[in-house]
């Protein structure tokens, strides 16, 4: 059955995908790691997945290596919200109401830092 934790599961992954293909508006680039999930069934793709988001240490490394230079300031914020949206690194497993607010702090408090808010 569809959740909205679905959704705000989902919006971490678009979020994701932008900072590593985009480089600012209109410079978009290819990376062959990532662009693979485009073409792996279902199971395959939430086992790469799993792979990215299950352990901090090497979603850090993940992130330095692959996010582009427009959206670094962007990795503190996104590691909070793998945090907020994958608990210990994996899926949730019951709907957690809370959720939608904290997403929302953490998206609130990235608005006003200054990295993020730098020009680039």
């Amino acid at each position: 059955q569809h959740s909205f934790m679905h959704d705000l599961e989902s919006f971490f992954w678009v979020l994701f995908w932008i900072c590593i293909h985009y480089d600012g508006p209109d410079k978009d680039r290819a990376v062959p790691r990532f662009d693979k999930w485009n073409f792996m069934d279902t199971e395959e793709l939430a086992v790469s997945k799993t792979g990215v988001i299950s352990n901090e240490g090497d979603f850090r490394r993940i992130v330095d290596g692959n996010f582009t230079s427009y959206y670094q300031p962007l990795i503190p914020w996104i590691n909070r919200l793998r945090k907020a949206v994958l608990p210990n690194g994996r899926r949730w497993e019951q709907e957690d109401r809370g959720l939608y607010a904290r997403i929302r702090e953490i998206l609130q408090e990235a608005g006003k830092d200054p990295q993020v808010l730098a020009e680039r």
